[in-house]
């Protein structure tokens, strides 16, 4: 028979393991192109405009931004609240910001040089690229 301890510790093994089988499998999103440079274009003017007090994003065009994007996820199967998570991942936020800090560096932002951001959104604004036109 069964002790009390050993059946807790059953029951938390039963519970990690649904718990693991109902987490939300994001390959699709993480290896979906067009959601792929959505994101990477966001997380781009994010940290030009949290580093450039200066510039503002476009909220109005950057709502129907994420609209479409939403409903193309939608399409790949997942509900609203599996993208927001997924977007709201510290996970994958990480691996964005590995992503778009190297290329702001490209452009010419410098870590803590608030001008140097300025400077590469005000060229994406001059140059109406997808950044560009997020910004103001």
């Amino acid at each position: 028979m069964m002790k009390t301890r050993d059946m807790l510790i059953a029951a938390a093994c039963v519970v990690a393991l649904a718990s693991a089988a109902m987490a939300t499998d994001f390959t699709k999103l993480r290896n979906d192109q067009r959601v792929h440079n959505e994101l990477l274009v966001a997380s781009l003017i994010y940290l030009i405009t949290d580093n450039c007090s200066d510039l503002k994003v476009r909220k109005l065009r950057l709502v129907g931004r994420v609209l479409s994007l939403q409903k193309y996820a939608r399409g790949l199967g997942y509900t609203n609240s599996e993208i927001s998570d997924y977007i709201d991942s510290k996970e994958e936020q990480d691996r964005f910001r590995a992503i778009a800090e190297p290329m702001l560096a490209k452009m010419g932002a410098v870590k803590g040089d608030a001008n140097s951001y300025c400077a590469v959104g005000r060229a994406e604004i001059e140059k109406g690229s997808e950044i560009g036109a997020a910004l103001r």
